[in-house]
């Protein structure tokens, strides 16, 4: 290998493997990963076309081998650091039934002993119960000073950790997979060691035996939090009720529309009654990090792959303000946010960042990674709930429906993390895509003994879409109806209200989907299609089901930067994450018809640019939105469906103040004619009789002058989006911005807010607002004699609304169905030691779906096998805004695979996964 100081030669990586495997390919490290976040190097744009992609910004970065995942860093990597690292293992409980008493080392070889073993003896009891839950408006340059803190709770809260980081010896685990010691190694080759001696089985070092039950934590299957509760009927006064109103009235009117379904005569009823299983999220990196608290600067550092930088970085200065502490003194926390190869809500409010945290406490010093390998991973990170679903659909002969019973059980396992929002969410979806004059729905999430649940694939929606969705089918053939026709008779449309009253203030489109899909030759053809297959032997189904998946949530607040250089470049900045989602690329190429260019670098993670708005989102604040500096809610974790809309919104919208603020200005100069006028043409700004200007040109000129060169907006949405007028060097504007900051250099400078419009506050209580609609048909063939299933085809129809980037759109619909024929199918993970938290699950048990499980994209053929996708056009003179479609597709896929199996076999399979097992079972008489 010729002499590459930046390649390991000692040991073989992902980098050096790409490097010796092609030979030609010049590899460059990223730039490390900074307080600003996640970076994608600035790739040229090939295409002429503003607001056109080209290539993902990272995808180069990424098949190439560079570092940009924490997974890929060590501490010689990091400026300033030491050059060599520690390494933390953390045991797992085994049970719940007995006591942990403490861990025996002796069978672990001399080469795999630890250097230091930690128990949560050793840990100060004050350390758990101290008050110190963090303020989200106290930035400095990117980082928090830990004495900010505030004492308003337990550092425990934001996650919902409600019992000890480590399990106190004498006690009962409080779920498997808890943390009961850590171990520290000083060389990587005794952390190797021991691995491999520990391989599936860390018992052999933990001793159980009687003693104290559990400490601080919920009892197996008490709720998290009181259960959502949704009720709807004719008489209840949505609109003018409180979130406190209605939570006072729900029982009652769950009481009245129990009694008139009682009495009402000649109602059909369909029961309902489905189950489903926990799943792991299987995203391509496991969880990785770095931590080291620097002792000349008391500051801790940590480079973190995660969906919640903002919170994570809070949690963990919070945490070390604590009495009894194990770090004495704690003065800045700084997180540099990587890509963290995949997530969909299992990265995000992960105990991983504070288990990392805490192991470094105890490192003398020392750097410390903290790194899950596959079997940890499924041993111990979030997992998509386990729920199960009863209730009834009721209905008139007529084929309209009447109303919705349901009660929804979610099993949240050891940690509350986000269970009860993703039973709150799933309850919504229980409605599914109908009109429902009734409805009466309550749904929990339970602690249990099992691996934690998180908000990953679907929050809640794919539970309650394959609930109503399969009940339909079900009630369309025991009337002898057609399950196309059912469904058409009761689409929810504009100016309908959902089961929580929320209004319906967005075109749906449901109508023109459906027509699509009952027109397409896999819908249209399906008899002819069977009577093909049967004469070659086979069992043929069809399936169709709908879904409107609902994105963002009841308040989202994004904040987003964008930098001119003086040679005309442009820089985004966003506090989002891209999960693999293609957030980073979107966000390079919509500012684009704005500024004449795309962006030639986006960071993403930015978890600090909501300090230098200026804006405080205090829930204490008694004046609200009446003070211009306030808002109701600063930054969030991110999920793959808040980008087109929400984080697009606001990029664009603060792209809108620097064109107008400071581009304009600049040619108004240049022209000596005011610019109001102009239009980007060819990449250069054009006004009648005037000449064109370069962007470059441009970009000098702003500095030249004096004027921003730079922007940072922020935005809040919840039903409608905050706007306000406000002074820039252009004039004033109106911007759908509750906050705007100007930049000249790094410094940035708020501009407080006038006559503001914001969200009516009853709109708080309707949950969500916004919806992507999706339906798809399924085709496929059963195996009588093995139970086998083969997906022959697909049709997903998807109303994306306004789609910047086209191959996005269809890669998360080609990987929404992959993930949905996965745990419909296939994934399957059982509760208890049954399962992962035995720590030996790894792919070889857990079975997702490979390439010959999903049909490939391209068009639907007779005899051939297809995954195709049919995107609405938006209605002509509709605003460009985009939807958050995320798992939107694959929330429809597994309904309309059970209907499918129900098609060619007469048998209801309501339980997931739909194993072969399952199957044969189902059709022996």
């Amino acid at each position: 290998m010729p002499n590459r100081p930046d390649i390991d030669k000692t040991r073989m990586s992902r980098r050096s493997f790409l490097y010796t495997a092609t030979g030609t390919v010049g590899l460059s490290i990223l730039g490390l990963p900074g307080a600003s976040g996640q970076s994608a190097n600035p790739v040229p744009q090939p295409s002429p076309l503003p607001g056109v992609a080209t290539q993902r910004i990272e995808g180069l970065a990424k098949v190439t081998g560079q570092k940009i995942f924490a997974r890929d860093f060590r501490a010689r990597d990091m400026d300033g650091w030491p050059d060599r690292e520690w390494h933390a293992m953390y045991l797992r409980a085994r049970t719940t039934q007995q006591a942990f008493l403490g861990v025996d080392l002796a069978p672990l070889p001399p080469e795999a002993q630890p250097a230091r073993l930690v128990l949560g003896s050793d840990l100060d009891p004050a350390f758990f119960d101290a008050p110190l839950l963090f303020r989200r408006d106290l930035h400095v340059d990117a980082r928090l000073t830990a004495h900010q803190a505030k004492a308003d709770g337990s550092f425990n809260q934001p996650d919902g950790l409600n019992f000890d980081l480590l399990v106190m010896p004498g006690t009962t685990p409080n779920f498997l997979g808890q943390a009961v010691a850590l171990l520290l190694f000083d060389s990587l080759a005794a952390y190797r060691a021991a691995r491999r001696f520990l391989a599936g089985d860390d018992g052999t070092v933990q001793r159980y035996g009687p003693g104290d039950g559990p400490q601080g934590a919920p009892a197996p299957g008490a709720p998290f939090q009181s259960p959502t509760l949704y009720v709807k009927d004719a008489q209840f006064d949505y609109a003018s009720t409180d979130a406190d109103s209605y939570e006072r009235e729900a029982p009652q009117v769950q009481r009245r529309i129990r009694a008139a379904l009682e009495a009402a005569p000649g109602l059909l009823r369909q029961p309902i009654r489905t189950r489903m299983r926990a799943m792991d999220p299987m995203f391509m990196e496991p969880e990785s990090g770095l931590a080291w608290i620097d002792p000349a600067s008391n500051a801790l550092q940590l480079v973190l792959g995660t969906q919640s930088p903002d919170g994570d970085l809070h949690n963990i200065a919070a945490m070390f303000a604590s009495k009894g502490s194990p770090v004495p003194r704690l003065d800045e926390v700084t997180l540099h946010s990587c890509y963290p190869g995949g997530g969909f809500g299992g990265r995000d409010s992960s105990p991983f960042s504070l288990m990392l945290a805490l192991a470094v406490a105890f490192a003398d010093g020392n750097p410390v990674r903290l790194a899950y390998d596959r079997f940890e991973q499924f041993r111990v990170g979030l997992k998509r709930h386990a729920a199960s679903v009863e209730g009834t659909l009721y209905a008139h002969p007529d084929m309209t429906l009447e109303a919705i019973r349901l009660d929804m059980v979610f099993d949240g396992g050891g940690r509350r993390n986000l269970s009860p929002y993703v039973a709150s969410l799933g309850a919504l979806c229980a409605g599914g895509s109908y009109r429902l004059p009734l409805a009466d729905i309550n749904a929990q999430a339970l602690h249990s003994e099992n691996v934690s649940g998180g908000s990953q694939r679907g929050f809640g929606g794919p539970q309650a879409y394959f609930a109503i969705e399969t009940a339909l089918d079900d009630l369309a053939a025991a009337q002898g109806w057609d399950p196309v026709a059912l469904r058409r008779a009761n689409l929810i449309e504009l100016g309908d209200i959902t089961v929580t009253g929320g209004p319906i203030e967005q075109s749906l489109s449901l109508p023109e989907m459906l027509d699509i899909a009952e027109a397409h030759p896999l819908w249209r053809e399906r008899a002819v299609i069977k009577a093909a297959h049967a004469a070659q032997g086979r069992s043929y189904g069809t399936g169709l089901a709908m879904s409107m998946q609902a994105y963002g949530t009841s308040g989202d607040g994004m904040v987003a930067a964008v930098h001119l250089a003086r040679d005309g470049s442009l820089r985004v900045v966003s506090d989002a994450i891209d999960m693999g989602n293609g957030s980073a690329t979107t966000l390079g190429v919509v500012i684009g018809p704005i500024l004449g260019a795309n962006a030639s670098e986006v960071k993403m993670g930015g978890y600090s640019l909501f300090g230098q708005t200026g804006l405080s989102d205090d829930g204490a604040n008694p004046a609200g939105w009446d003070d211009p500096m306030w808002t109701q809610k600063g930054t969030g974790s991110s999920s793959a469906c808040l980008t087109a809309l929400h984080q697009v919104g606001t990029l664009q919208q603060t792209a809108q103040a620097l064109l107008r603020g400071s581009v304009l200005v600049a040619a108004a100069d240049l022209w000596g004619a005011p610019a109001g006028d102009a239009q980007w043409q060819g990449g250069r700004l054009s006004a009648p009789g005037r000449r064109p200007l370069p962007l470059a040109a441009l970009a000098a000129r702003v500095h030249e002058l004096g004027l921003p060169t730079g922007a940072l907006g922020h935005g809040y949405f919840q039903n409608t989006w905050a706007e306000a007028d406000y002074d820039t060097p252009g004039g004033t504007m109106r911007l759908q911005l509750d906050g705007l900051a100007y930049y000249h250099g790094d410094s940035a400078t708020p501009i407080p807010r006038r006559n503001g419009r914001y969200p009516a506050p009853e709109t708080a209580r309707y949950a969500r607002y916004v919806w992507a609609p999706c339906i798809n048909v399924v085709g496929l063939t059963v195996d009588h004699g093995t139970g086998a299933v083969r997906i022959e085809n697909v049709l997903s129809v998807l109303n994306a609304g306004h789609i910047h980037v086209p191959q996005l759109v269809s890669g998360q619909s080609q990987g929404g169905v992959a993930m949905a024929i996965g745990y419909t199918l296939l994934e399957d993970m059982p509760p208890g030691m049954a399962g992962p938290a035995d720590g030996t699950w790894n792919l070889h048990r857990y079975h997702v779906a490979r390439a010959n499980d999903v049909p490939l994209g391209g068009r639907y053929a007779p005899g051939g096998r297809a995954q195709e996708l049919i995107t609405l056009d938006p209605p002509p003179g509709s605003a460009r805004t985009g939807r958050g479609i995320a798992e939107a597709v694959m929330c429809s896929v597994p309904p309309a695979i059970s209907n499918a199996l129900r098609d060619a076999t007469g048998v209801r399979f309501a339980a997931l996964p739909i194993t072969p097992d399952k199957i044969l079972a189902g059709l022996t008489p």
